[in-house]
Protein backbone atom coordinates (compact mmCIF):
# COMPACT_ATOMS: atom_id res chain seq x y z
CA UNK A 1 0.00 0.00 0.00
CA UNK A 2 1.56 3.28 -1.17
CA UNK A 3 1.00 6.39 1.35
CA UNK A 4 0.55 10.32 -0.25
CA UNK A 5 0.96 13.27 1.34
CA UNK A 6 -1.50 15.83 1.49
CA UNK A 7 0.49 17.49 -0.73
CA UNK A 8 0.59 14.69 -3.05
CA UNK A 9 -2.91 14.02 -2.94
CA UNK A 10 -4.05 17.09 -3.99
CA UNK A 11 -1.36 18.09 -6.58
CA UNK A 12 -1.44 14.53 -8.16
CA UNK A 13 -4.72 12.95 -6.80
CA UNK A 14 -6.95 16.15 -6.92
CA UNK A 15 -8.37 15.14 -3.67
CA UNK A 16 -8.16 17.76 -0.58
CA UNK A 17 -7.99 16.70 2.85
CA UNK A 18 -9.22 18.52 5.41
CA UNK A 19 -7.26 18.69 8.81
CA UNK A 20 -8.70 18.21 11.87
CA UNK A 21 -9.54 21.74 13.09
CA UNK A 22 -10.97 21.99 9.70
CA UNK A 23 -13.06 19.09 9.59
CA UNK A 24 -14.99 20.50 12.83
CA UNK A 25 -15.28 23.88 12.09
CA UNK A 26 -18.14 22.62 9.69
CA UNK A 27 -20.39 21.33 11.88
CA UNK A 28 -20.42 24.32 13.92
CA UNK A 29 -21.21 26.23 10.77
CA UNK A 30 -23.85 24.47 9.76
CA UNK A 31 -25.16 24.38 13.33
CA UNK A 32 -25.27 28.53 12.93
CA UNK A 33 -26.85 28.57 10.00
CA UNK A 34 -29.45 26.52 11.21
CA UNK A 35 -29.68 28.32 14.86
CA UNK A 36 -30.37 31.49 12.35
CA UNK A 37 -33.00 29.73 10.22
CA UNK A 38 -34.58 29.18 13.53
CA UNK A 39 -34.27 32.70 14.57
CA UNK A 40 -36.03 33.97 11.12
CA UNK A 41 -38.88 31.82 11.52
CA UNK A 42 -39.50 32.28 14.87
CA UNK A 43 -39.38 35.88 14.12
CA UNK A 44 -41.79 35.76 11.10
CA UNK A 45 -44.48 33.73 13.21
CA UNK A 46 -44.22 36.38 15.88
CA UNK A 47 -45.07 39.08 13.23
CA UNK A 48 -47.74 36.99 11.68
CA UNK A 49 -49.56 36.31 14.81
CA UNK A 50 -49.56 40.06 15.48
CA UNK A 51 -50.80 40.91 12.32
CA UNK A 52 -53.14 38.49 12.81
CA UNK A 53 -54.21 40.08 16.19
CA UNK A 54 -54.38 43.41 14.86
CA UNK A 55 -56.50 42.51 11.78
CA UNK A 56 -58.95 41.22 14.43
CA UNK A 57 -59.40 44.32 16.44
CA UNK A 58 -62.36 47.07 15.62
CA UNK A 59 -61.01 50.02 13.73
CA UNK A 60 -62.07 52.25 16.61
CA UNK A 61 -58.96 50.01 18.95
CA UNK A 62 -56.96 50.14 16.01
CA UNK A 63 -57.19 54.59 15.98
CA UNK A 64 -56.65 54.34 19.77
CA UNK A 65 -53.51 52.42 18.98
CA UNK A 66 -52.67 55.03 16.14
CA UNK A 67 -52.93 53.05 13.06
CA UNK A 68 -55.64 52.21 10.43
CA UNK A 69 -56.17 49.08 8.98
CA UNK A 70 -54.18 49.66 5.77
CA UNK A 71 -50.56 50.04 8.18
CA UNK A 72 -51.36 47.13 10.21
CA UNK A 73 -48.11 45.06 8.47
CA UNK A 74 -46.25 48.11 8.52
CA UNK A 75 -46.46 49.03 11.83
CA UNK A 76 -45.95 45.59 13.04
CA UNK A 77 -42.73 44.71 10.74
CA UNK A 78 -41.27 48.17 11.05
CA UNK A 79 -38.29 48.04 13.79
CA UNK A 80 -38.28 51.20 16.45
Amino acid sequence: MEMHSRQSLSEVHDISVLSRRQSRRRPIAVLAFLKRMKTAIEAELAARQAIAELASMSDYMLRDLGINRSEIEDAVRRRR
